[in-house]
């Protein structure tokens, strides 16, 4: 159990990690589909089969690799914690690391049909789909070399949302989409936030909590915060400015410090599992928890852990749970 914990930590919290990679300059532009489903026969020499010769160009990821990648790919392997960077431009990759986050993302209907290929990435099951390219955004740098071998792979970075986005859009020639998905995405925030104006005023901070079974972390900008401090303009409480201004995604807390770490909004994340409920009932319920004035003032939102992603979709289908829970506190 202990075990299971752990690995949903690293993974719940790999965007709370910096993105995976170190920013690189990317170049060319490509015309892609959304990849071809079904299988296809294993491929031989430790190479990827393609159909017939492929329009090829070179690209320069986020690592300073020079990788030459099929213009139109169409067998994508995604590996990482993140597959709604991709999935918010409309492509569907053949299989992904699925084995944790599936019950931990906000967008399960959006998986159906990806094949799991583990975490760490199982070689083989990749090597089974027979992919043309692999997009590893995976802070475990060890499974690139192995993967590279299969297929042209590209290590995806970047810290922001639509940063992200926008690398895997020039990557697979999606711009349009991209550029469709932000104008929507910032339509519907701006409805939320003149929804929330009575409650969000100029200067209001906010501070994340996450609940992990028996450990409890604050967030620094990342995750669900990126959302309200990118967002809706909240801004960070004293503590967690210091955790942002040292470059800290997230930090381990003791119940007796969450008041310097406390703003005038608390948000706290928490998920169905036995010892994580259990842990969120005892600090919901502890004394040093009343004494914090949020709290007193009845500014506490408790929601779901799979909102703490700030992939595209997650934080598209955010707007609309926001708009809903903190509507129904503003009543």
């Amino acid at each position: 159990m202990r075990g299971t914990l752990f690995m949903g930590l690293a993974l719940a919290l790999a965007v709370m990690l910096a993105g995976c990679g170190a920013n690189g300059q990317s170049n060319g532009t490509a015309a892609a589909d959304k990849p071809a489903n079904g299988n296809a026969a294993a491929p031989e020499n430790g190479q990827a089969r393609t159909a017939g010769e492929k329009a090829a160009k070179n690209y320069t990821d986020a690592k300073g690799r020079e990788v030459e990648v099929p213009v139109d790919p169409r067998r994508i392997v995604y590996v990482g914690s993140d597959p709604g960077d991709l999935l918010a431009l409309g492509v569907q990759p053949l299989g992904a690391s699925l084995s944790v986050i599936a019950s931990q993302v906000a967008y399960p209907d959006l998986l159906a049909g990806i094949e799991d290929v583990g975490y760490p990435a199982n070689t083989e099951k990749v090597l089974a789909l027979a992919p043309d390219l692999i997009l590893f955004s995976d802070w475990d740098e060890k499974a690139l070399e192995p993967l590279a071998k299969i297929a042209p792979t590209v290590v995806m970075g970047g810290d922001g949302t639509f940063e992200r986005m926008g690398q895997f859009a020039e990557l697979l020639g999606r711009q349009q989409e991209a550029a469709a998905y932000k104008a929507d995405y910032d339509a519907k925030a701006d409805q939320v936030k003149e929804r929330l104006k009575d409650r969000i005023k100029p200067g209001t901070t906010a501070t994340v909590l996450l609940q992990l079974g028996k450990d409890l972390y604050v967030m620094g900008h990342q995750g669900l915060s990126v959302s309200l401090y990118d967002m809706l303009d909240l801004k960070p409480s004293g503590g967690v400015k210091q955790l942002i201004d040292k470059d800290e995604r997230f930090s381990l807390v003791s119940e007796e410090v969450l008041p310097s770490f406390a703003g005038d909004e608390l948000y706290v994340l928490t998920d169905e599992a036995e010892e994580t409920a259990t842990a969120t009932k005892a600090l919901l319920g502890s004394r040093v928890w009343s004494t914090i004035p949020a709290v007193r003032n009845g500014r506490v939102t408790v929601m779901n852990s799979r909102w703490n992603f700030d992939d595209p979709v997650t934080r598209e289908r955010l707007l609309d749970e926001l708009g809903k829970v903190m509507a129904e506190k503003a009543e």
